[in-house]
């Protein structure tokens, strides 16, 4: 059972929910521990991989403890992102959904196509409806692939903003 978990995990390109686990399964009597065995992937981890809970479902990742050392294997740098789309992104974040005049309201400076351009590329953001109001603007919010880049299964797992208090 532990195999075939393992082997639906590394196939799958998204995380997997129990849901979608069970419908997999549909019954089949030769399948019937499955949740036993996710309970005990999770509780235990498995070798360099460790199975984890994100946006709703869970997925196989390698462990922490090696990602040192897979450092060295992956020589290419990220982009770094600048502090214009970090601060543009937590806002889109905590507020959501937002729209681009309130982005610039807390940011306090206009915000630029690009930015919103490259949290969209990276999957992080997405249009999810408009404001009725005039103009109509867009309202921005986080995507599935934002909650589970930083490993979140809900929004009330972002870090609480520290007010200096």
């Amino acid at each position: 059972m532990r195999e075939a978990l393992l082997a639906l995990f590394l196939s799958s390109a998204e995380p997997l929910s129990r849901e979608r686990l069970a419908g997999i399964f549909a019954d089949d009597p030769e399948y019937a521990g499955w949740q036993a065995a996710l309970e005990i992937l999770l509780a235990t981890g498995e070798g360099p991989m460790q199975l984890v809970a994100v946006a709703g479902g869970y997925r196989l990742q390698i462990h922490p403890r090696h990602h040192a050392l897979l450092a060295r294997l992956h020589v290419e740098a990220p982009r770094p992102l600048s502090k214009a789309v970090l601060e543009t992104l937590a806002i889109i974040a905590y507020q959501q959904p937002v729209t681009r005049p309130e982005i610039e309201h807390w940011r306090g400076v206009s915000v630029g196509a690009s930015i919103m351009q490259q949290l969209q590329e990276l999957g992080w953001i997405a249009v999810v409806g408009h404001r009725e109001s005039p103009g109509r603007p867009a309202l921005w919010a986080t995507t599935s692939e934002f909650m589970q880049h930083f490993a979140l299964t809900s929004l009330e797992d972002l870090p609480v903003a520290m007010t200096g208090k």
